[in-house]
């Protein structure tokens, strides 16, 4: 998970009943002491708005800014922004559960809370399913050298798909027939 940090810390003797807010950012400190991580930097703001009931504590987290990707199909670096809300209920109760992915079950006797990996998961979330220069601004960061040779092979098997169009059709491919002999 990485080691714990205190900028990331909820103390819960600290909060007032009602709504308590705070605000996060994760940069390339944040993720020093994560492994494995697809993101190279990012620079995002994360506002959370806790709002302390007698039994629970209701997260709304608000992210902004922009996380440094490859990007997918050119494999350059590319800055995608990111704008995304997420929302976390931390119920007390009489011991610590974390199997449920919307309410984490907090044991009164608990004093803080780190919301590093909760933090580092949903910057994972917020990034797009495909990461690409399509949606980025002019001038884009694509890798041409790379994009020129993908359409050169897409070319490439574009013309054999064509020459062998029609010979497969009419004779058939013999490994099927010797197949189809079977069901006779």
């Amino acid at each position: 998970m990485g080691t714990r940090s205190k900028a990331y810390l909820i103390e819960f003797n600290k909060l007032v009943t009602g709504l308590n807010e705070f605000s996060f950012t994760l940069d390339q400190a944040f993720l020093a002491g994560l492994e494995y991580t697809p993101v190279e930097n990012c620079q995002v703001e994360v506002d959370l708005k806790l709002t302390k009931t007698e039994t629970l504590y209701d997260l709304k987290f608000d992210f902004h800014g922009f996380a440094k990707v490859p990007c997918d199909t050119c494999a350059e670096d590319i800055d995608l922004p990111i704008k995304q809300k997420f929302g976390l209920i931390m119920k007390l109760s009489e011991a610590n559960n974390f199997d449920d992915s919307e309410i984490i079950y907090i044991a009164r006797t608990e004093i803080e809370f780190d919301l590093k990996q909760y933090l580092y998961e949903s910057l994972l979330l917020a990034l797009p399913a495909k990461k690409g220069c399509e949606g980025l601004p002019e001038p884009k960061p694509c890798n041409q050298e790379v994009l020129n040779r993908l359409a050169h092979i897409d070319n490439y098997e574009n013309e054999e798909r064509e020459e062998s169009d029609g010979k497969d059709d009419e004779e058939g491919d013999p490994r099927w027939n010797k197949l189809k002999d079977l069901l006779n």
